[in-house]
C-alpha cells in the first residue's frame, strides 16, 4: 500500500480506532532495541497518567480496536507519532531507534537525548522542541 492511499484509508477511520492503533504502536516502540522506555517512563510522556490507566488503554484498544480519549492526550499522542517520523526522516537508515536514544549536541537539549529530554520536559511544548530539532535535520 502506498503512502497516498494509507493517509486516505487512515481518514477514513474514526478517530477512536486511530488513537487505539496509535496506543498499540506506541507499546510496540517501548523495548528496549526501540525506544527504551519502562511503562512507567511511556507514562510520563503520556502526561502522567498512571501505568494502570496505561494497561487499560492498551487491553481495550486491543479487545475493542477502539479507545476514546481526551484531546490533551489526543496532542500527546500525536506529537509522539510526529517526532517518530521526523527521526524516522532525519536518521541513516537503520538508526531510527538509536536517533532518539543519542545525546543532541544542541543548547536546547544539553548533551540530552531526545529520550532522556522528554521524560525531563514532558509537556507538548517541549516535544516540540524534539520534533522541530529532526525536522530541521530532514531539510538539510
Amino acid at each position: 500500500m502506498n503512502d497516498k492511499s494509507t493517509k486516505e484509508n487512515a481518514s477514513n477511520l474514526p478517530a477512536d480506532k486511530i488513537i487505539a492503533t496509535v496506543v498499540l504502536w506506541l507499546d510496540e516502540q517501548c523495548p528496549h532495541e526501540r525506544w527504551d522506555l519502562s511503562d512507567e517512563q511511556m507514562c510520563v510522556l503520556l502526561g502522567g497518567i498512571t501505568v494502570s490507566t496505561w494497561n487499560q488503554w492498551k487491553e481495550t484498544a486491543q479487545i475493542n480496536d477502539s479507545l476514546q480519549v481526551d484531546q490533551d492526550t489526543i496532542d500527546i499522542l500525536a506529537m509522539l507519532v510526529s517526532i517518530y517520523k521526523m527521526i524516522h526522516l532525519s536518521s541513516p537508515p537503520g538508526f531510527k531507534y538509536d536517533f532518539f536514544k543519542r545525546p543532541i549536541h544542541h543548547p536546547t537539549f544539553n548533551g540530552k537525548s531526545a529520550r532522556e529530554f522528554m521524560l525531563e520536559n514532558p509537556s507538548l511544548d517541549d516535544f516540540l522542541k524534539v520534533r522541530n530539532y529532526f525536522q530541521s535535520r530532514v531539510m538539510l
